[in-house]
């Protein structure tokens, strides 16, 4: 009786190790997706697949087919060789590959400096725009100028083989940029042949294991959400993955500058063309709370302006992963000079909070200037809660009444005084602008007679 049932004892046994495999493998392959590992993994487990199927023929042809001992012998050893050859070709193919293309597009030139605007008599604008909105009485105290709180915070991110960097299965051409998130990468799709973005987030560097784990999913689930956006003014995310404990999205590629480049007072954009750039994140913003998604990190940074003029603004979701979460050192991450009242207050946030931050946004091109500022991060927090902003027309006298009279409501403290929705703050900036565009024709006109 014991030496009948040592086989099947050993075929059971056999058959743990098996499932014990499987396990292993599905939870090795959610946390390498992508890149070489998580290729290698696929790899083995392909091999294991026949090996599995060489040890079971016997039960498996035995229920299907009349065949001889033979037969099955043979049948064992074609699985194996099968196994072997998977083995063998897709490990020669694993460490031999083409290297990376060597030629790097150059960076687009920087946009050319805009003229400033001419100044034209609009003494009677405020009252025609006014007409659509309620009166706001602003009468702010002076504010210190905010001090550079240096370079924004760098990741730490995977060293890349020169001979072919890659990030899951995209090219890496060059590093765009770096930021308190991650690193920008120019990359490509080998198999669309289309150039990428890419923006890697390593969580792992600010939260513990456990905690960054949650992150994680909460990434995820909010880049799914985001891919969903189809919007003109509204980045496009073509995919989100995984390599090592690198996150990271593919977004659209874009030539272009931030309007970090337009928010110093010696590169201030045209009043005109501020209008116009803040009324197109309006118009992003307004389709992005319609679908139920708050940007919560609305900054220069995260707003691009490409060549045409057209407006893209980036980084959806990112904020939202992290978003009441501290770091291992205890620090909030975010971008402190731009958020709400509500976000500083920890109350819950909606569409009004990012209405606040383009606010403050507004006001930076329109001046050059931050309107909070302090010398740490609690003087900021409570000049952002208590304190109202400079007039903007301190730092630029030459700004239109009814341009200040939209920039007081978007950075009212109280939610019920603010702009309710960014599509109507929208529909003022275009209707301020339509007037300057109209006082300017009538004065050509009134030139050329």
């Amino acid at each position: 009786m014991v030496g009948n049932e040592r086989p099947w004892i050993a075929q059971a046994f056999i058959l743990v190790l098996y499932v014990i495999t499987l396990v292993i493998y599905n939870r090795a392959k959610k946390e390498y997706v992508g890149g070489k590992i998580g290729a290698a993994i696929n790899l083995i487990m392909v091999f294991v697949a026949f090996l599995f199927l060489s040890d079971y023929v016997d039960y498996f042809v035995s229920s299907l087919l009349p065949l001889g001992d033979q037969a099955k012998f043979s049948v064992k050893i074609l699985f194996r060789l099968i196994a072997i050859c998977v083995l063998a070709f897709g490990g020669l193919r694993f460490f031999v590959s083409k290297p990376a293309e060597s030629g790097l597009a150059q960076q687009p030139a920087p946009m050319p400096r805009m003229e400033e605007v001419e100044t034209a008599a609009v003494a009677d604008l405020d009252a025609v725009v006014q007409a659509g909105m309620a009166e706001v009485g602003v009468t702010p105290p002076a504010a210190k100028a905010p001090p550079d709180l240096g370079p924004e915070e760098t990741v730490v991110v995977q060293e890349i083989s020169q001979s072919k960097p890659s990030l899951g299965r995209y090219e890496i051409l060059e590093e765009l940029g770096r930021g308190a998130m991650g690193i920008v990468y120019k990359g490509r799709d080998p198999k669309l042949n289309r150039v990428t973005a890419i923006k890697t987030i390593r969580f792992t560097d600010d939260f513990d294991e456990e905690q960054a784990a949650k992150i994680r999913e909460q990434f995820y689930r909010e880049a799914e959400v985001v891919a969903k956006l189809s919007h003109p003014n509204i980045v496009t995310i073509f995919d989100v993955g995984e390599d090592l404990d690198l996150s990271y999205l593919a977004m659209e590629y874009l030539e272009g500058e931030s309007l970090e480049a337009f928010a110093r007072k010696d590169n201030l954009m045209p009043i005109r063309k501020g209008i116009d750039v803040t009324a197109q994140v309006c118009d992003a913003l307004a389709y992005a709370h319609s679908h139920g998604i708050v940007h919560r990190d609305i900054k220069p940074a995260n707003i691009m302006i490409l060549k045409n003029g057209q407006v893209k603004v980036t980084d959806f979701g990112i904020a939202r992963a992290t978003a009441s979460s501290k770091t291992r050192t205890g620090v909030i991450k975010g971008t402190p000079y731009y958020m709400s009242p509500e976000q500083i207050s920890g109350m819950k946030v909606d569409g009004r909070s990012d209405i606040f931050s383009l606010g403050i946004v507004f006001y930076q091109l329109l001046t050059g200037e931050l309107p909070f500022g302090g010398e740490n991060l609690a003087a900021i927090m409570y000049q952002i809660t208590t304190v109202d902003p400079e007039p903007p027309t301190k730092h630029n006298p030459k700004i239109y009444k009814a341009a200040v009279a939209i920039l007081n409501r978007a950075l009212e403290k109280s939610l019920e005084s603010r702009y309710q929705n960014a599509k109507q703050m929208g529909d003022h900036l275009r209707l301020l602008a339509q007037k300057l565009d109209e006082l300017k024709s009538k004065a050509k006109a009134q030139e050329g007679q």
